[in-house]
């Protein structure tokens, strides 16, 4: 009989083997800000293929600590009742503390500035075209990012660092396929958006299909759109607006890539 943790009072125990998978998928989604892919779990465990790393996933999602989608992304995992804080960036007060005793006073206000930009942004999880605030309610995790980066490279700030009209909510999510490689967005990577639902011709989107994520470019053919892949072997997706077959929830403002 095997020995087991239970590490959650409302879930199944887990094994020693599946326990040690867990935290490091929580380990490594606060490392990071999202989680591993296939390769990286069976790489940190030693595991001869990805077959047994699914068999350890099925075995957390069965006994409820995980979703994975149904998709097979490749970083498709989402932690239950898990809220990650990101620590793949230095956390400002760091930033200020060591600068302090030889920074000119007038640097003061540049810091403050930049410390009150650094914020948390959710990492969108699956979500229903019919419902697009879901993808928003079940997030893969948080990531840190210095909000003002992206906006002010988006016209959203002038000159002088002050915003020009109320700035949009930013978030962040996992580009689930390679139908956008060829503009340089391949699979794995985090693209940031600004939250809307909406888009102008040749924005390029994130947007809910089914049940996935998908960063794609929108495209407007009278009454009729379409989220247009950057490389050919992925077809259009024709819909019609409001249809409730595709959402838009966002637009995409700038990229990250774990190298």
């Amino acid at each position: 009989m095997k020995a087991t943790i239970t590490t959650d009072p409302t879930k199944q125990a887990l094994t020693i083997k599946q326990n040690d998978v867990l935290r490091f998928l929580q380990d490594y989604v606060e490392e990071y800000g999202f989680p591993p892919t296939m390769k990286e779990i069976g790489d940190k465990f030693s595991f001869a293929s990805t077959n047994a790393v699914t068999q350890y996933l099925v075995a957390l999602e069965r006994k409820g600590y995980i979703r994975r989608s149904t998709k097979g992304a490749s970083r498709g995992i989402q932690i239950i009742d898990f809220t990650p804080s990101p620590k793949h960036i230095t956390q400002p007060t760091t930033i200020t503390s060591a600068l302090q005793p030889t920074a000119h006073r007038s640097l003061a206000p540049m810091l403050n500035h930049q410390q009150q930009s650094v914020k948390n942004v959710v990492i969108v999880g699956d979500g229903t075209p019919q419902n697009p605030l879901s993808a928003f309610l079940s997030p893969r995790g948080q990531i840190k990012i210095d909000t003002d980066f992206f906006l002010a490279e988006n016209g959203q700030l002038g000159t002088d660092g002050t915003p020009q009209s109320a700035p949009p909510q930013l978030f962040a999510a996992i580009v689930s396929d390679d139908g956008m490689s060829a503009e340089a967005l391949r699979e794995g990577d985090v693209v940031i958006a600004k939250q809307q639902f909406h888009a102008s011709e040749g924005d390029i989107v994130v947007a809910l299909f089914h049940d996935t994520v998908l960063v794609r470019r929108f495209v407007r053919m009278g009454i009729v759109s379409e989220l247009e892949a950057a490389t050919k072997t992925f077809p259009p997706i024709s819909f019609h607006e409001g249809s409730g077959t595709v959402a838009i929830i966002g637009v995409v403002v700038g990229q990250m890539r774990k190298l």
